[in-house]
């Protein structure tokens, strides 16, 4: 799991931060994870039908600007994050300490791991005081080989701060 974590834990309060767990997965695999909420993102076109990035993740900048470039998955993004600043915020009040997330696509590859990319940084802005956790179930366990990262991490962030930031104006 990828942890977008930028908050510590308070040694002298014995406290930990909230925790928000951002999961993808795919539907044909398995079981959709156990979550306060889970969404199914197969309502968006699905980079798996174009021939170059098939072979691509939901981690790899094309699929993610494939994806974060459709309007239904800007109006998706945006929807879920106006939802979750109200309930999050709740959910620590009443005492819960982790909150999970999850997003589903028919194999977990393209779909639903581009949102997951997208949303884990934004909630980490949203709500700096919270472990904010990524996790691509399908993708995660795969040998590194298996995925083509030709961009730099900083790079791809930035970008796709742009896209999400384009949409907004």
């Amino acid at each position: 799991m990828a942890s977008l974590d930028n908050t510590k834990h308070d040694s002298t309060s014995g406290t930990k931060p909230p925790e928000v767990l951002v999961v993808s997965f795919g539907y044909k695999k398995d079981e959709p994870p156990s979550a306060n909420v889970v969404f199914d993102v197969r309502f968006l076109q699905n980079p798996y039908w174009v021939e170059e990035l098939k072979h691509l993740t939901g981690k790899d900048l094309p699929v993610q600007e494939y994806v974060l470039r459709q309007p239904l998955a800007q109006e998706f993004l945006e929807s879920l994050l106006g939802m979750l600043q109200k309930i999050l915020p709740c959910m620590l009040e009443a005492k819960h300490d982790r909150y999970t997330i999850a997003l589903g696509c028919t194999g977990g590859q393209h779909r639903s791991a581009s949102l997951v990319e997208a949303l884990g940084p934004r909630l980490t802005e949203l709500f700096p005081k919270y472990k904010v956790t990524i996790h691509h179930r399908e993708l995660d366990d795969l040998p590194a080989k298996h995925h083509n990262h030709s961009v730099h991490a900083a790079a791809a962030a930035q970008n796709k701060a742009a896209l999400m930031k384009g949409s907004t104006e």
